[in-house]
This record gives C-alpha cells, structure tokens and sequence, in this order.
C-alpha cells in the first residue's frame, strides 16, 4: 500500500514540476550561426548577427541583424529589441572582425566567446577587408542558405585544401597564449559581389598588423609543416631549361617559364643554434608531381628533370628569404620560430616580451631539397 501512494506522489509531483520547466519552442528562437564585428565609433561597435528562424509563416530560413553597443553582449541585448525571435548562441561557428577592430586587439572581443559555454571552440573565425555587414548581407550562393554559411564552407574547404591554416577559435587563442609563436586568421574581402579569401592576417599577439597574399601564404605553410596534398605554381627564369628545350620552336617558346606542381607533400626540420636564437637552420623537403610546364621540354631526359628539380630548389630558397624580410619587418612569428627554440633549450629561453624585439634579427638558413615524382605535362 506505501508503495503505491509512494508511486502515485512520484507522478504527481512530476505532473506539477513539469509546469515549472521553461519552455524554448523553436519557433520563437533566432538561432545565430555567424557574427560580424566593426567599429561603429571610436568607442561603440557594430554587429551583424545572422540567425535561423524555424517559423512557417516566413519564406526566408535566414534572417540577418544589426544592431551597435558599447561590448558584444550589448549587440546580443539590442538585437533582441529588433526581432520577434529571442536569440541564442548554441550554433555560433563563423566569427568575423573588420580589420580596423582587429588591430585593436582580437582578445577584448573574444573573452566573452571562450567564457560562453554554448560556443564552440572549434568555431571560425575570420578578418575582413570590408565591413563585415557587407560581407554578411550579401547573398552570393545558392548553394548555401546564407552568406555566413558560404564564408563558412569556404574557409573550411580551403583549410582542407591546404591553402590556408586552421582558421579555429581553438587555434588562434592557443597560439595566441603559447610564447615564441603569433596567430593568423584568414583575410575576406569582396569581389564582384562574391565572398572571396583575400589573403592571411597576420597578428602581434592578438592585434592584426599585415596581410600575407596568397602566394605568401603557401611558404608560411610549408615553414608550418602543412602542406601535405596541395598545388602551387612557380615562375622559374625564362632561359632556365632553354638546353633541354625539343627542336620544335612554336607558340610555347615565348613568354616565362611557368610551373605547375600539385600533390604537394613537404617536410620540415627546423635546428636552432644552441643559446642563440636569432640563428636558425631550415630543412625543407618536398615531393610533387609536375603537373604543368609552359615550355616544350624534354621531360624523358633524366638531366632536364634533375635541372628542373634545382631551378625549383633555387626558386623556393629565393622566395623563402624574401618571405622572413616581411615577418621580421612586422616583428611577426607565425612559423614559431622562437617556440621551437625553447622547445630545444633550456638556457637564454624567449618570453613573449624579448622575443618580439628579437625578431628583425633573425637570420634563418633555407636549405631546401626538391624530388619531382611523375612528370606529366599540359602546354
């Protein structure tokens, strides 16, 4: 008999509970998938918030906010003023900062992401060349439902691509915080109304200071040790294989001498001098396929693709000198030069403080080692 008015004050106490729960129905949530951050004044910011909406009596699944505050949970706050949905946060995966904010100094902003349990770590974030309510209002895929989604994809696919670094909250703060190493995050702009990566920012600490071009981009990957199936393209002296070249002149004998090189797969060795940590010694290694040359060379004489794999070693050597001229020139170490120096030595280790004075000193050796694996070719 006790057990079953024990049962049956079990039920009813749930029947009476349950009333007491609060209730989110979808269809009354804006749930934020990307956020742009700009400088509205020089002490109010400007976001740009786009947000699903699950209501049926809508035509569109997206739904794009600006609202401006003095700190982003103020942009949460009045963006909730300007919408019949309350906004939450638990799908945040593309953040983005207009570059004039970012050099400001990223961390200011991004305390309140890391503190937000309901925001993944493994979220995106990005630069903009534009205001990032420009980027985020256009429309310009189809294949995506927003344009927050579609900068989102892109970033992800060039990331897989090898043509950028990881681009994630996780990734930037851990090298932000790590000593010897600067982050980097990818540099968007728009082209002909369409989303487009421009480029890498590049960070002291957390305040963006320069942009790398694509073509910088790939040495900074391959001095990351990050490139394991990508493709590049060099412009190697126009005379360089001229004594290989086949005894039909035509078309492709004018012009420089371009080549194509994919399934790219680098490796890197990085020695630093014992107790000196300006002096560097760079081993890099890479493997690929020819994919493309615009001269009509011999490619079945071993002697030209053995002069083709030193032109190339002499053109990556050449190009990864004048890439550390512009890390030392902005007193940036994305490589983490210094991180592996204190990884290697006990004694005069770098702080995040001597370290950044160090910098335009560094003389970093380049020995660089090309083996070309097939040699197919397309004029």
């Amino acid at each position: 008999m006790m057990i079953g008015k024990r049962i049956t004050l079990i039920v009813f106490l749930a029947f009476i509970c349950s009333g007491c729960i609060p209730k989110s129905y979808i269809e009354q949530l804006g749930i934020i998938t990307a956020v742009g951050y700009d400088l509205a004044g020089e002490d109010s910011l400007r976001g740009t918030m786009v947000m699903y909406q699950f209501d049926p009596s809508t035509t569109s699944a997206s739904q794009v906010v600006t609202s401006e505050a003095t700190t982003s949970k103020g942009l949460r706050f009045e963006a909730n003023r300007m919408t019949s949905h309350r906004l939450v946060s638990g799908q945040v995966r593309l953040e983005l900062f207009q570059d004039q904010l970012a050099a400001r100094g990223m961390t200011r902003y991004m305390d309140t992401l890391e503190r937000d349990a309901k925001v993944s770590d493994m979220g995106l974030l990005g630069v903009s060349e534009v205001p990032t309510a420009d980027l985020l209002k256009l429309n310009d895929s189809k294949e995506s439902s927003n344009s927050g989604e579609y900068i989102k994809k892109m970033i992800e696919k060039s990331v897989d691509n090898d043509v950028l670094p990881d681009a994630t909250i996780r990734t930037f703060m851990h090298d932000y915080r790590d000593t010897g190493i600067d982050p980097t995050l990818p540099m968007l702009s728009i082209k002909e109304e369409k989303s487009i990566i421009s480029g890498l920012a590049l960070f002291q600490d957390d305040r963006y200071t320069a942009k790398l071009s694509p073509q910088e981009t790939f040495y900074l990957l391959l001095l990351k040790d990050e490139y394991k199936d990508g493709q590049f393209q060099l412009q190697l002296p126009d005379e360089a294989l001229k004594e290989f070249h086949k005894d039909t002149p035509g078309p492709s004998e004018e012009g420089p001498l371009h080549v194509s090189l994919h399934e790219i797969d680098s490796g890197l060795n990085i020695q630093p001098k014992q107790g000196n940590p300006t002096e560097q010694n760079v081993k890099v290694t890479m493997e690929a396929r020819l994919l493309e040359i615009t001269k009509d060379v011999d490619l079945k004489n071993e002697k030209a693709i053995n002069k083709l794999e030193k032109e190339i070693e002499k053109k990556v050597k050449s190009d990864l000198e004048q890439f550390m001229n512009i890390l030392k020139e902005n007193q940036v170490d994305p490589v983490g030069f210094g991180k592996v120096y204190n990884s290697k030595n006990r004694e005069n280790r770098v702080t995040n403080e001597n370290w950044r004075q160090q910098i335009p000193n560094l003389n970093v050796s380049f020995n660089v080692k090309m083996k070309l694996l097939r040699h197919g070719t397309v004029e």
